[in-house]
């Protein structure tokens, strides 16, 4: 039996999000994980959407998310499911807002495997949501900022990224 919400329906889509292509398994592994999920808690699941090899930053051009926020004012779905909240998207707090006001205002929720239900209408679920998001949104700035300075330490040192010379 399905599990009951409070608007009555649970029909999910996947959002399924890998940042390079290095990480060959992700995008099966996180549909693997996310089909028991949505098993476990009485989920259908009505589609999916994709974005391979896009940063979770770079929202304007991940399509599959656009495509999942256009969808979500139809009624097809009133749940995404994520592994991880970082997949969903590494907003900074003020761009989340931009963001996540079309699943608010349809009524559609983000559940993830990691977190669990996203709470944005309720102000300690808005809060938990805001400090995990301002972490995995600072983690990418120290990703790129660590990553530029030790392209530019090898460059002055004349060594390749690896250490070699």
């Amino acid at each position: 039996m399905a599990t009951e919400h409070c608007n009555g329906s649970s029909k999910a889509v996947l959002y399924l999000r890998m940042s390079s292509d290095h990480q060959e398994t992700s995008i099966d592994d996180q549909r693997s994980e996310l089909e028991r999920y949505a098993h476990k808690h009485g989920y259908s699941i009505a589609d999916e959407y994709l974005d391979e090899a896009i940063s979770g930053d770079d929202t304007a051009k991940r399509s599959g998310f656009l495509q999942m926020r256009d969808d979500c004012s139809t009624g097809q779905f009133d749940l995404v499911l994520c592994w991880d909240q970082d997949r969903f998207g590494r907003f900074d707090l003020i761009e989340g807002g931009y963001w996540i006001t079309p699943f608010r205002e349809a009524g559609v929720r983000l559940e993830t495997i990691a977190q669990g239900t996203i709470d944005w209408e309720d102000l300690i679920g808005q809060l938990i949501y805001s400090v995990n998001q301002m972490g995995k949104n600072q983690f990418l700035k120290d990703l790129s900022h660590n990553t530029t300075c030790g392209i530019l330490s090898s460059a002055r040192e004349g060594t390749s990224g690896s250490g070699g010379r």
